[in-house]
């Protein structure tokens, strides 16, 4: 059983979380999720880019494990374009490697049998 004080201690705390809270999500949550709702595909692609890099040097800065880091691919979904690629790592280095892109546009011109495609 709680006493007099207890409970008016325990009361008075609750109170006090419950204000923070509403103080929090006025004053910071709130905003950020209300421009969020806004933003463009392409300012969503480099906030979703930032917040990974941003989580990659907390863990790199802290004692947690480094579950993220290194080079970051990112792409958007959506409705109406589907699957586009804003940033992609390669495995390797393109100037390197220029067949592979000359291999690459080759085939998008082909039907991918190695006929070209035809026109209509």
């Amino acid at each position: 059983m709680l006493t007099g004080i207890s409970k008016a201690s325990k009361d008075l705390f609750d109170e006090f979380k419950k204000e923070v809270n509403e103080y929090k999500r006025d004053r910071h949550i709130n905003p950020i999720v209300n421009i969020v709702a806004i933003l463009p595909k392409d300012e969503l692609a480099a906030m979703a880019e930032s917040l990974v890099n941003l989580t990659s040097f907390k863990r790199k800065i802290s004692m947690q494990a480094e579950t993220v880091g290194g080079p970051i691919d990112v792409a958007v979904i959506s409705k109406g374009d589907g699957f586009v690629w804003i940033k992609r790592k390669r495995y390797f280095k393109p100037e390197l490697n220029p067949h592979f892109f000359a291999n690459y546009y080759k085939d998008m011109e082909s039907d991918g049998y190695g006929e070209k495609s035809k026109k209509r």
